[in-house]
């Protein structure tokens, strides 16, 4: 009796534009004409593909480095029911592009996709069924011998070819990503280092598509997934081009015209402070639906804006709040706190600029600096937010003037930096040969 060939999706729902992004991949190139797929959650995958024994299985989990905090247990059941029915798995996502070598050694995943996963998982999928060596795909980390092998990035040098979400067969839904990549590589942020500094963009034509596949399904809100909204068609991605956003727009009224609602500039689409000037707010509040725009300043120090790279100025951020205001807009400020390197002046000026942005209007958006594998900063400690930027961050909640959740984020940066310490996390070749070393001589 043949076997039949099964793809098992793992992932929660922090996974999910992710998961939409590879079931696309899977349809458009056909191969789910080929195999059977399952999508599924790390607390019900193990029970699963434990009744896939007789079959022939390809697990693949999609994985961020704060669901390992939460969830290493989950993850490692993953694995071994994986083992146990002789499947292959595979662990793709910003934690596997960060740290391959983890993934491998210390949770037991038989191979770690680097980078874009929507090609490499197709060329996975035929060599594993079909008869090839699913570790000489590029994009693929496996452990050989002695040793950790990594060939290459997965890399994805157009859009319009992968959809964001299924487009035909399968009814999943999500934003449609019109941006991946950054240019700005900032020292904290995984974005650059795991999708490329390249910045790709989705054509019109494309995002069309998903479009009308929404409404043709009843939906009725349009939203983007993008690091930076107002650098949509910017060759470079760090020029803004008001063009492209404008042309984009323009093709989704008649969508706006049919009841549907437009959201560009809020999460998962935010802007970056120096595009934002009276000339965008007013072209976004011409064509968008959403109340809110979410800028990213991250601090209040100049000084420290340039030592995490971020390539903008405080005062670009409180200008950018002043004419998302003025624009009838309510702007949200990400600030992030216990920044590696971040000095009492740096704090003080940062509690200065808080001030200043909830007196325009504004909204503060707090957040924890977290040390996430593949970054400049993986080696830094946890954050902790300051006493002193504590207390402001209490006072100004009560005044409904300050959101997020930076105590959380708190614990999650000790629990990152704590796998790191302990072995868990992984990251360099340096530390995947002590541990090579250290499990042969057991």
């Amino acid at each position: 009796m043949s076997r039949e060939r099964y793809v098992v999706l793992v992932g929660d729902r922090e996974n999910r534009y992710s998961i939409n992004a590879l079931v696309a991949a899977l349809e458009v190139t056909g191969a789910l004409e080929h195999v059977r797929l399952a999508v599924t959650t790390y607390a019900k995958a193990p029970e699963l593909i434990r009744s896939l024994m007789n079959e022939r299985v390809l697990v693949a989990a999609s994985l961020l480095t704060t669901q390992l905090v939460r969830k290493l247990r989950l993850v490692r059941e993953v694995v071994r029911a994986s083992k146990e029915v002789g499947a292959l798995s595979m662990v793709g996502g910003p934690h596997a592009s960060g740290d391959p070598y983890g993934s491998l050694l210390s949770l037991g995943f038989d191979a770690a996709v680097i980078g874009d996963g929507e090609a490499v998982i197709n060329d996975v999928i035929e060599a594993y069924f079909w008869g090839g060596d699913p570790c000489s795909v590029n994009g693929v980390a496996c452990l050989e011998g002695d040793r950790v092998r990594l060939r290459g990035r997965g890399f994805v040098p157009e859009l319009d070819p992968w959809p964001s979400f299924p487009l035909r067969l399968v009814r999943k839904f999500g934003p449609i990503e019109v941006g991946r990549g950054c240019p700005y590589a900032c020292r904290y942020c995984a974005v650059s280092f795991t999708f490329s500094a390249r910045m790709r963009h989705r054509g019109v034509e494309s995002i069309i598509e998903h479009v009308e596949r929404m409404r043709s399904s009843g939906l009725r809100d349009i939203r983007f997934i993008t690091p930076n909204a107002l650098a949509y068609g910017s060759p470079d991605g760090r020029a803004r081009n008001l063009d492209a956003v404008q042309s984009l727009l323009e093709a989704l009224q008649p969508y706006r015209a049919g009841g549907m609602r437009v959201f560009l500039g809020s999460f998962p689409s935010e802007v970056r402070p120096e595009h934002l000037d009276e000339e965008a707010a007013t072209l976004l509040r011409t064509y968008v639906d959403n109340k809110r725009i979410i800028i990213g300043a991250q601090t209040g120090s100049d000084e420290l804006l340039k030592r995490i790279g971020r390539g903008h100025t405080a005062e670009d951020a409180l200008a950018a709040v002043e004419a998302a205001v003025a624009a009838g807009f309510r702007a949200e400020v990400d600030y992030i706190f216990g920044l590696p390197g971040e000095t009492e002046e740096d704090v003080d000026a940062t509690i200065e600029h808080m001030r200043e942005v909830i007196d325009l209007g504004g909204r503060v958006h707090a957040h924890a600096f977290m040390p996430l594998p593949g970054t400049p900063y993986s080696f830094a400690p946890p954050g902790k937010v300051p006493e002193k930027v504590r207390r402001f961050l209490i006072k100004y909640a009560g005044r409904g003037a300050v959101y997020g959740q930076w105590e959380e984020q708190e614990r999650l940066a000790e629990g990152i930096a704590r796998l790191r310490d302990e072995g868990t996390i992984i990251i360099t070749p340096w530390r995947a040969r002590q541990a090579l070393e250290t499990a042969r001589s057991m």
